[in-house]
């Protein structure tokens, strides 16, 4: 199994990293987690295969998450035809809005060379095909501007997702953006996983390291990164690390390639 960290950010790209997009694949299939721009551009540069993909799961509807669907959805030409399937997991309160975007810019999904489907996302299991099962935990992250948007009448309901996957007999997990006190994330890792890919914006490593050390987790992949911890300032997040984490970690880069 291979998982491709395409894009690294935050909510802003800076001179080394671009918003956030994980590849992961296995078996000659490919499921991506989230689609921050600008991830068709990077999907192809990495040499990855368009007709592999087979889902998309996005864990909120923020651009930096979201910002590079419809190219995405435009690159699908390069797929193979009438036989692939693309799942797009989304939160559902973004369903009809999402389509009537890409209907807008001459991309809908009924439309497509591929048979797309856009599927609704809410709290419990969200995908299963052959190989893999994934289930969607709330993350909290839009909690407060989802009560933002309720007061001023618009309908946006704050939905915004933790994913974990069961594949090959292990377990996946991509934390997505996380409240600074991570109390969501205590489910993310109440059961054992074999990797955990978490950002590290939101929440803070000298806060979140020495909690996550005693939790089962065999592996740790640390994205989108803050401006801190860019370039050189790595250097201080790997040590923060090593201090505190008992078992092997990544500080992901673009374009970086982990085996599991």
């Amino acid at each position: 199994m291979l998982i491709t960290t395409l894009g690294t950010s935050h909510g802003s790209h800076t001179m080394t990293r671009n918003n956030s997009a994980t590849l992961v694949e296995t078996g000659g299939v490919a499921y991506l987690v989230d689609c921050g721009e600008p991830v068709a551009g990077s999907f192809r540069r990495a040499e990855k295969d368009f007709g592999a993909l087979r889902a998309l799961f996005v864990t909120h509807l923020h651009a930096d998450h979201v910002g590079g669907l419809a190219q995405l959805t435009n690159m699908l030409k390069h797929g193979r035809g009438e036989e692939q399937t693309v799942t797009y997991c989304l939160p559902s309160e973004g369903i009809e809005g999402i389509r009537t975007y890409l209907q807008t810019l001459y991309i809908a999904p009924e439309l497509r060379p591929v048979t797309l489907e856009l599927r609704g996302v809410d709290e419990g299991t969200c995908y299963e095909d052959e190989r893999l099962s994934v289930a969607a935990l709330p993350s909290g992250h839009l909690e407060s501007l989802g009560k933002q948007y309720a007061e001023h009448g618009l309908p946006n309901r704050g939905q915004a997702f933790s994913y974990v996957m069961e594949l090959e007999g292990r377990r996946i997990a991509f934390s997505g953006d996380q409240p600074r006190d991570f109390r969501y994330l205590d489910q993310v890792v109440a059961e054992p996983l074999d990797l955990l890919v978490m950002e590290m914006t939101h929440i803070r490593p000298e806060e979140v390291l020495p909690w996550l050390a005693d939790k089962p987790v065999a592996k740790l992949i640390l994205t989108h990164i803050w401006d801190p911890y860019h370039g050189t300032g790595e250097d201080a997040l790997r040590e923060m690390c090593f201090e505190h984490l008992p078992f092997p970690f990544t500080i992901a880069r673009d374009g970086m390639e982990v085996e599991v």
